[in-house]
């Protein structure tokens, strides 16, 4: 389920909310722990990249945490294609491992390749031993990513993918006609609804 918060007028967003997460009552406000991440909405109606919710956890500690981690799953999986793939982390703001002095943490894959190291999510991040982090776009992954060097995605989650430096510049490269093709690849779902979602006032607030 999808819901934009209806927050003070200069912090308005759309929020991904765990679809395992049911309401006790009628009308009872989603917990933030169980938001999912969300998409800043720009005055002009423009969605910026989707950032994660340090706070949340899955409901089920098997579902994905984040739109990156279910479509590396999907992929993996055979039941997405990597155009779409592609989408949603040109979309997404993601945490690169740092080595402490400014420069990308690089490990090796399961199969022995130099890689950066990413986690799309919290979860996954806590996963990984490194000295320090920082919350990256695509653009900066690949400004960052040396030659012969590819990306590794959540290392130790359930979907695990190596990515190779050279789709990892291609998709950052995108133009407007594969990006048009990419998103024609989406198949409308009919069980997502949009809602408002007003945070409980803490105590004391007006």
């Amino acid at each position: 389920m999808t819901s934009p918060a209806e927050a003070p007028e200069e912090d308005s967003f759309f929020l991904l909310m765990d679809p395992e997460w049911l309401p006790e009552h009628e009308g009872d406000t989603p917990p933030f722990e169980s938001v999912v991440g969300l998409w800043p909405l720009a005055g002009d109606g423009s969605v910026g990249r989707f950032r994660s919710n340090p706070q949340y956890r899955p409901v089920n500690e098997n579902s994905p945490s984040d739109p990156v981690d279910a479509l590396l799953r999907l992929t993996v999986r055979g039941d997405a294609g990597m155009e779409q793939l592609q989408l949603v982390l040109r979309d997404s703001l993601v945490d690169q491992a740092m080595n402490g002095d400014g420069r990308p943490l690089i490990g090796k894959s399961p199969d022995g390749v130099p890689c950066v190291v990413i986690a799309t999510s919290t979860p996954h991040r806590e996963r990984i031993a490194s000295p320090d982090w920082r919350r990256a776009d695509l653009d900066e992954v690949v400004a960052a990513l040396p030659d012969q060097v590819d990306v590794l995605l959540n290392p130790g989650g359930p979907a695990t993918v190596r990515l190779t430096g050279d789709f990892i510049r291609a998709t950052a490269a995108m133009k407007d006609d594969e990006l048009t093709a990419a998103r024609t690849s989406f198949r409308s779902e009919g069980d997502i609804s949009v809602e408002p979602w007003q945070p409980e006032q803490t105590e004391g607030s007006n």
